[in-house]
């Protein structure tokens, strides 16, 4: 399905309506905006953002995902569209196409931003007419309604900001990720000045999303005006499975979901090279793209105990043959695929970037990832048996952690905001 022009199918959704839709009336609307598709679940932005969708869609809003079809890896394919309506048939998918004279558009905002972030609200303003048609057409859309825009460089891709209340579903403190993904170190003048327009644009807005404490406070210490909520997981739809105690045994030790993200491989690594000398005696499954990288298969190999299982469809049956799971991995925001194993009964032998993006509350089921924490936990089945239920215990307090009920509140005050 073509979704270039307002003369294509434009808008995708339960009504596969041609053209842009009239106002709706009763449900409120929130309009969001996420760059690229997430529906194929290939990494914890992706889950986070199916997560938030779930979440609105329970709670009752008339929903519009807004999304550039022409991400340049995770594109909205003709297949990702119809596991998108398929997954979220009430769900409006509003699709334009990112053209060169836009991408230029968000580097000038991007550069401009970093040298004068207190005229960010002005430039993330500019819009170039014409250039996404269906967007323009959709910020014109009648009724009250709240946008909530993911990662604050969505502030600068669109093509213009709507004048109405936008929160920031930040993921992380984008400024730090890239300059540990490059190993430049944060007070680099690049650095400094990414972080500027970063601050300067969340400025702009109604309110902040984090996904950990640290970076709640980071935000809340540093950004004058917006409302920061500390949501470490949206409430979810339904309990996720938890794993079965297996009847033939544990088959592996140690499990590692991730995807292909630098982190994830630099982590593993590290945590393979530094402890080398004793992790032969230990299964270990590496679940996920972060098996593909050149480096980690490389170690992998002539090592049996280690197992690059790679993408698998039936995750909760890999957390049940597990004792633990790890989470060796630097940097900022909240390791999703730690809540999971979390959630799955399995205890996490974490990095201190890991423990540090979690919630209070985790002693009993979160321990450094150190071999004495490990082999205490894995060697005593008292010990094991106590931290998987103390990580199913733990999971469920997600439920009440943080500032959800203070983003529902805002939620319906935004959208009431003239």
């Amino acid at each position: 399905m073509s979704t270039r022009g307002l003369a294509a199918s434009s808008y995708v959704g339960n009504e596969d309506r041609v053209g842009p839709a009239v106002a709706r009336s009763g449900p409120m609307r929130v309009v969001v905006y996420y760059n690229g598709t997430f529906i194929h679940l290939r990494n914890g932005a992706h889950a986070r953002m199916t997560s938030l969708l779930q979440y609105l869609v329970k709670a009752g809003y008339s929903i519009t995902l807004f999304s550039f079809e022409n991400h340049p890896t995770e594109p909205w394919t003709e297949a990702a569209q119809s596991a998108f309506k398929t997954a979220f048939p009430a769900v409006r998918l509003v699709l334009d196409t990112q053209t060169p004279l836009l991408r230029c558009l968000t580097s000038l905002k991007n550069a401009l931003t970093s040298f004068m972030p207190t005229r960010a609200h002005q430039i993330i303003a500019w819009r170039s007419r014409g250039a996404s048609p269906n967007y323009e057409a959709l910020v014109t859309e009648a009724g009250d309604v709240v946008w909530i825009v993911n990662y604050a460089d969505g502030l600068t891709q669109l093509n213009g900001v709507p004048s109405v209340p936008i929160a920031v579903e930040t993921h992380d403190i984008k400024s730090i990720q890239v300059a540990k993904k490059h190993g430049t170190p944060p007070f680099n003048l690049r650095s400094l000045l990414r972080m500027r327009s970063e601050l300067g644009v969340l400025n702009c807005t109604a309110a902040i999303i984090a996904i950990s404490p640290v970076e709640a406070g980071f935000f809340r210490a540093i950004v004058a005006d917006p409302k920061v909520f500390y949501i470490p997981q949206y409430p979810p739809v339904t309990p996720l499975r938890r794993a079965d105690r297996p009847k033939a045994g544990y088959r592996y030790d140690l499990v590692f979901v991730g995807s292909d993200m630098f982190q994830n491989a630099r982590g593993l690594l590290a945590f393979f090279e530094a402890n080398k000398t004793w992790l032969a005696s230990l299964r270990i499954a590496a679940v996920g793209r972060v098996g593909e990288n050149v480096s980690v298969r490389a170690f992998a190999q002539g090592r049996p105990h280690i197992e690059l299982l790679g993408f698998v469809d039936n995750l909760p049956a890999i957390y049940a043959a597990s004792k633990a799971a790890i989470s060796p991995v630097d940097g900022t925001g909240l390791k999703i695929k730690a809540v999971e194993a979390l959630s799955q009964g399995r205890p996490v032998f974490a990095s201190r970037h890991s423990m540090e993006g979690l919630p209070p509350g985790y002693e009993g089921c979160v321990f450094p990832i150190e071999r004495s924490y490990i082999e205490r936990v894995l060697l005593n089945n008292s010990e094991l048996e106590a931290a998987q239920a103390s990580a199913l215990a733990y999971w469920e307090s997600f439920a009440t952690a943080g500032d959800m009920t203070g983003f529902q509140d805002f939620l319906q005050r935004g959208m009431k905001t003239p």
